[in-house]
């Protein structure tokens, strides 16, 4: 569904000039903000970052308890309390997947606590992790107030070539705000391609520049998007003590974000399955302008056309949603790519970097994931774990994608490209993400050349499940390209009349190595075959009374054969070896 337009949105952005004496952005244009004008948070625009977070102290919970909204302003409180074997809570928000950028002003206006023992931030992650994850794709501290120097703000940028992990340092500096913790300040950053201009109330104090050698020193050419959050305890704070007071509350009057015209972005699914119906794209609400959308073939606009929101009905090809905004004399032509397929495991090629994949490897286990180009399957890029420490428990090293719904009774099956450096063994298995049933789980020994892998699942009842895959149990070098979660042959967008009967026999064999066998009546001579993968997109089609197909070109697989006679048609399976 496509996020509500809510004060948070704004429903009507206006062409703003941002007059100061310390931020130049005359030119730009309000294009998100949240004032906090509800009675509760926005859901559709912040989700929420969960569990333990670092060396913290404290346990990151989505209750209100920890997150509330307060006459017009957003709370973010750590408390003091026993939940899930931890004795402190506090919030982490986020906007990622509705709302992100990628260069212009950023900033909110905040009230800090005023104990010790807590690091409250404001922050920027990047959105699709597109040089795999942190600090490769960077990270962009707005602000940091450690409450043991209560008069101290930093502003900090990690990327990765400047970390603690490689053996050089984040860059950074910090400025004195005497009354950070009594009064509300404006927090902000000027972000263009050349520089990231740190502020407090419009003075600038520290600014990062691109020195043009690469995503290591700045990967700060995609979007990001903002973070706001409470630390409870950790190695730079110390821990609270006999003066710490409990609750501890972040107060944040309003986040706003303003951009160049020609920088405004589209958000929406960029994975989707065939047939999917209703998937909502949007861009900023700019008074007095107009909107043009354009979508693939076999997509089409369902509604919202020449306004800032469309919803599009999917068929089976993947494409560029399209954009083409006008102001005045100002046009912008958007181009947001959205890949069709055939798989509820998304960017499981890792062509998009690793979005939308999480990694554990920490104590007691040590392990290195690494995006990788130099040693793939196919495409461009393959994910590379080295386990230097094995881990107490298989999951202590594990890859991982959660929010993936799955049907009660349907029959589904998980297939995947991978090796291992050293013959390593590994646990793939897909779960229950809240009660951890496992509904499917294959152990595998891997070999040292890409080999292709499969096994299929049922679910009992409906779900939101995660597939995983667990390395902690020993050391070992692995390497994983082409992952899928394959749900039933409907998702492939085809027609419910389409799918009548027709009378084959059997396609044989099946699995195939190098030809396909279709055996029809004799009184049916004439077919139309053609083949999909499994991302819906159409590899061959033919007119033929040879009812043998050949294969051997195609990579070990899933494919779907539709085969149409007579103005029948019937889809089947078939697996490639």
């Amino acid at each position: 569904m496509i996020a509500k337009i809510t004060t948070t949105c704004i429903n009507v952005l206006v062409l703003i000039l941002y007059y100061s004496s310390g931020i130049n952005a005359q030119n730009q244009i309000l294009v998100w903000e949240d004032t906090f004008e509800e009675t509760s948070l926005d859901r559709s625009i912040w989700s929420f970052e969960t569990g333990p977070q670092g060396d913290c102290l404290h346990y990151s919970t989505d209750r209100t308890e920890n997150t509330t909204v307060v006459n017009g302003e957003l709370h973010l409180i750590a408390s003091k309390e026993s939940y899930q074997g931890y004795n402190y809570t506090a919030s982490i928000i986020k906007t990622t997947r509705a709302v992100y950028w990628q260069y212009g002003l950023i900033e909110a206006r905040i009230k800090l606590p005023g104990t010790t023992g807590f690091v409250p931030a404001f922050w920027l992650l990047a959105e699709n992790n597109l040089y795999g994850w942190w600090p490769q794709s960077g990270e962009i501290d707005i602000l940091e107030h450690p409450t043991n120097q209560p008069d101290r703000i930093f502003g900090t940028v990690h990327t990765g070539t400047y970390n603690y992990f490689t053996g050089t340092a984040p860059v950074g500096s910090s400025i004195q705000i005497p009354d950070a913790e009594t009064e509300f300040h404006v927090y902000a950053i000027e972000w263009t391609p050349d520089k990231i201009d740190f502020y407090v109330d419009e003075q600038k104090y520290f600014t990062f520049e691109n020195e043009h050698t690469g995503f290591m020193a700045w990967p700060f050419d995609q979007p990001f998007y903002i973070l706001l959050g409470m630390g409870v305890g950790g190695g730079w704070v110390g821990d609270p003590d006999e003066t710490t007071v409990f609750p501890a509350t972040m107060q944040v009057d309003w986040v706003r974000a303003y951009q160049n015209f020609n920088d405004i972005s589209v958000y929406g699914e960029d994975f989707v399955v065939p047939g999917s119906k209703g998937i909502g794209y949007h861009t900023p609400v700019i008074e007095e302008t107009q909107y043009s959308w354009n979508v693939p073939d076999q997509a089409s606009i369902a509604s919202g056309q020449n306004t800032s929101q469309i919803l599009v009905d999917w068929g089976s090809m993947s494409g560029n949603i399209e954009l083409q905004v006008t102001s005045g004399d100002d046009d912008n032509f958007i181009e947001y790519p959205v890949e069709v397929m055939n798989s509820l495991i998304k960017n499981g090629s890792f062509e998009k970097g690793v979005k939308y994949w999480r990694k554990t490897g920490s104590y007691p286990a040590e392990a290195d994931f690494i995006l990788t180009d130099s040693d793939v399957h196919s495409g461009n890029y393959a994910l590379y774990v080295d386990v230097t420490t094995p881990g107490t428990n298989p999951w202590d090293a594990q890859l991982s994608q959660g929010d993936i719904t799955l049907e009660a009774g349907i029959d589904y099956q998980i297939s995947f490209w991978a090796k291992s450096l050293t013959n390593g063994q590994i646990n793939a298995a897909v779960i229950n993400s809240t009660n951890y049933t496992v509904y499917g789980i294959e152990t595998i020994e891997l070999t040292n050349t890409w080999t292709y892998y499969e096994f299929g699942f049922t679910t009992p009842a409906n779900v939101m499940a995660s597939f995983n895959i667990d390395m902690g149990g020993h050391t070992g070098k692995y390497l994983f390209d082409d992952l899928k979660l394959i749900p039933p042959e409907n998702y492939l967008g085809l027609d419910e009349e389409e799918r009548v009967s027709l009378d084959i026999s059997s396609i044989y064999p099946n699995p195939a190595y190098d030809k396909v066998n279709i055996y029809l009546p004799e009184s049916m001579p004439d077919i139309t075959v053609e083949i999909f993968d499994i991302l819906g997109k159409k590899m061959f089609t033919r007119c033929t009374g040879n009812h043998q197909i050949d294969v051997s070109g195609y990579p070990p697989g899933v494919y779907y054969l539709r085969i149409a006679a007579d103005n029948r048609y019937i889809t089947r399976k078939v697996f490639k070896r």
